[in-house]
Order: structure tokens, then C-alpha cells, then sequence
């Protein structure tokens, strides 16, 4: 008898979770996201916590205001010029509960779960990871895509705008910040044309951290779009890579690009290897510049675009002697996180201009 009344409540359970799973269905909605995972959420979402990188994308949609907890990169770190994003929002940022450190290490799940946010968007984790991280809290997880560590993929990016923009209901921001994006890009496009593409090498590119001058990449946005032959695609290898300081003497480019966020770096490898440097004919002609960094806990957009700007004019002045690069980024950074940046950079970097790297005076700051 006990047997038989169990089994009637086991059957009325199940009755009552079928009938109510496609209801919960039908309430919510599906999209997929950038990892190709079907994800249901509620018609609105009105509680999110960003993970892994994704709080730059939600600044960049207006929605800081939906983020109910924040990762400690977010509120703990030191603010950084190099993440315009945090700078924005960072006294918001600083009034939230932490529910994780961030840089791909394990979330609070008991901190997640506390807060009842109704969606968790993550820019980091693989499907695996996404779909163990939904399951472990029971919140649905949103997986957006940078298009891979320290790489800019303007159609991406495009992309991922106009999932968030949808998820979010910020269509409208989304739109406009993908026309800015592709009227920069336009923009470039249409002044270079016919342009003889300039050699190139950047060095010191940042890349999980600060390197020095055998740093760099072969895919190199700013490089992509401003007129530049990036000589680092001659090592047949696609994005980051490093090389031999003899392999930059057999390049012996005519204009070096230096990131600013590994300067200090370039200076200090310049006061030990003299001789080294003295044979780059780019630093006995002083045409060795230095550009903003813009990869810090992924890409900034905005950064990106003001190096691209800056690069396209140094190469190609006649064609864009009307472009202020210093005006440029701080309109940028206003588009797309709503406070200028320029002049932060320029205090904790460095800004645009001539890196001076005279072998005979050479000394560590």
C-alpha cells in the first residue's frame, strides 16, 4: 500500500513538471548565443552579472544599470586608463557584492545564486564551461566572443552587439554603436585608397601582460585598416607571436610601432642591448612611435579605433592632415563608454607621439 501511494505521488510529480516546464518555456524566450548554445531566458532581463571580460560590452549598451554583482577586476583592482569601461562606471562597480576575481578563475557560486540575477553572461568560458556554470547555479548563461585573446575581429564584435543589444533590449544603442564601427572603418577605407602600403613592425604588444620589443602580432588591427604592410605576416603565422631580435634585424623596418603598456620594458631591454638597437635603422632615424595599449581583460574597441586613426595619419599624413588622433580618441571613448580618455592614458602610458630611443643616452626611468 505504502509502495503504491509512493509511486502515485512520483506519477502526480512528474504530471505537475511536465505541465509546468513548457509553460516556463512558453513565458521565456530562446536566442543563441556565441557559441552556438540555445539559451532561454526571461522576456525581460532585468538582473545580470557580466564574467570573464563581458562588463566592457554591457558599458558599451548602456546597461550597467541591470548588473547586480561584478567580478573584483572590477571593483578591487586599481582603476586603470587601459580599461576605459571600468573608469566609467567604476564608482557604480565599487557598491556591488564580488562574485568571482575574475581572469578565468572560479566564481562564487553560493555569491551568484544569493543574488537572483536572471542572466549570467560570460566572455571567456567554452561551451563546456558555460553549460557546467547554468547547471551549477540553475541561471541561464549568455556566452559572448571577443574573437580570441588580444585579437580584434571588427565583424564579431558587430555581432556580439547585436546579441547583447537584443538579450538586453538595447537594439537602438546596438545599432548605433555598430554604424560608429563601421563608419570608422569606412572612413579609413575610403581616404587610403590606392595608398602604397608603408612597412610596419609593432613591438612591445601586450599579450597576457607587459613584453618588450620582440612582442608582437601579425594580425594587428590598427595595422589591418591604416595603410600598413605589418611585417609580422611574413612569419606566415596568424595573431600574437614573438620573434628573434634578429629576425627584426633582417626586417630592419623603416617605422617601428611601439605599445605603450611595454615602453618601460623597450627602455630597460635598450640600456642592456645598445649595439642591438644602434642596427634598427628606425631608431638612428627616430621614427620609432608609440601607440595606446588596448588589450587589458580583452580589447577596447574604442582604443583599437583611436590607434587606427593615429597609425593611418602617421603613415599617411597628406590624407588625413584634417584628424586631431587626440581629439579622435576622446570623441571614441565618449561613444562608446561616455567619459573621455585621452588624458588618463596619456598619464599612465604615455600618449601618441615619438618614442625616443637614443642608444647614446640610453637609461631606465
Amino acid at each position: 500500500m505504502v509502495k503504491q501511494r509512493l509511486l502515485i505521488a512520483v506519477s502526480l510529480l512528474l504530471l505537475l513538471f511536465c505541465t509546468t516546464v513548457p509553460a516556463l518555456a512558453a513565458t521565456g524566450r530562446t536566442v543563441v548565443d556565441q557559441l552556438g548554445r540555445r539559451v532561454v531566458l526571461p522576456q525581460k532581463v532585468q538582473r545580470i552579472i557580466p564574467l570573464g571580460g563581458a562588463t566592457r560590452f554591457v558599458v558599451y549598451l548602456q546597461a550597467f544599470d541591470l548588473v547586480v554583482g561584478v567580478e573584483a577586476m572590477e571593483n578591487r583592482q586599481p582603476p586603470s586608463s587601459g580599461r576605459p569601461y571600468n573608469l566609467a562606471i567604476r564608482s557604480r562597480a565599487e557598491r556591488l557584492p564580488i562574485v568571482a576575481e575574475g581572469r578565468q578563475k572560479p566564481v562564487n557560486v553560493e555569491a551568484i545564486m544569493a543574488l537572483r540575477p536572471d542572466l549570467l553572461i560570460t566572455a571567456e568560458a567554452d561551451r563546456a564551461q558555460a553549460d557546467l556554470l547554468s547547471r551549477t547555479t540553475g541561471i541561464p548563461v549568455l556566452a559572448i566572443d571577443y574573437g580570441g585573446m588580444g585579437v580584434l575581429k571588427p565583424e564579431r564584435v558587430k555581432e556580439t552587439l547585436k546579441l547583447l543589444g537584443n538579450v538586453l533590449q538595447r537594439e537602438q544603442r546596438a545599432n548605433r554603436l555598430i554604424a560608429e564601427l563601421t563608419s570608422q572603418q569606412r572612413e579609413l577605407e575610403r581616404r587610403l585608397t590606392g595608398v602604397k602600403p608603408v612597412p610596419v613592425y609593432v613591438g612591445a604588444v601586450s599579450q597576457r601582460g607587459s613584453h618588450s620589443i620582440t612582442s608582437t602580432d601579425a594580425d594587428y588591427y590598427p595595422l589591418e585598416v591604416s595603410g600598413a604592410a605589418n611585417l609580422a605576416k611574413k612569419l606566415k603565422k596568424t595573431g600574437h607571436a614573438y620573434i628573434d631580435k634578429e629576425q627584426l634585424l633582417v626586417w630592419n623596418p623603416p617605422l617601428i610601432l611601439v605599445d605603450a603598456g611595454g615602453a618601460e620594458l623597450v627602455r630597460r631591454d635598450l640600456a642592456r642591448n645598445h649595439d642591438f638597437f644602434s642596427r634598427l635603422a628606425a631608431v638612428r632615424t627616430n621614427q620609432v612611435y608609440q601607440v595606446l595599449p588596448y588589450n587589458y581583460y580583452h580589447t577596447n574597441l574604442e582604443i583599437a579605433l583611436a590607434n587606427s586613426g593615429y597609425v593611418a595619419k602617421l603613415l599617411h599624413p597628406k590624407r588625413l592632415r584634417d584628424i586631431d588622433p587626440i581629439k579622435k580618441t576622446d570623441e571614441l571613448c565618449r561613444s562608446f563608454v561616455g567619459i573621455s580618455c585621452y588624458e588618463q592614458l596619456r598619464r599612465e602610458f604615455g600618449g601618441f607621439g615619438p618614442l625616443p630611443l637614443h642608444t647614446s643616452t640610453a637609461h631606465v626611468r
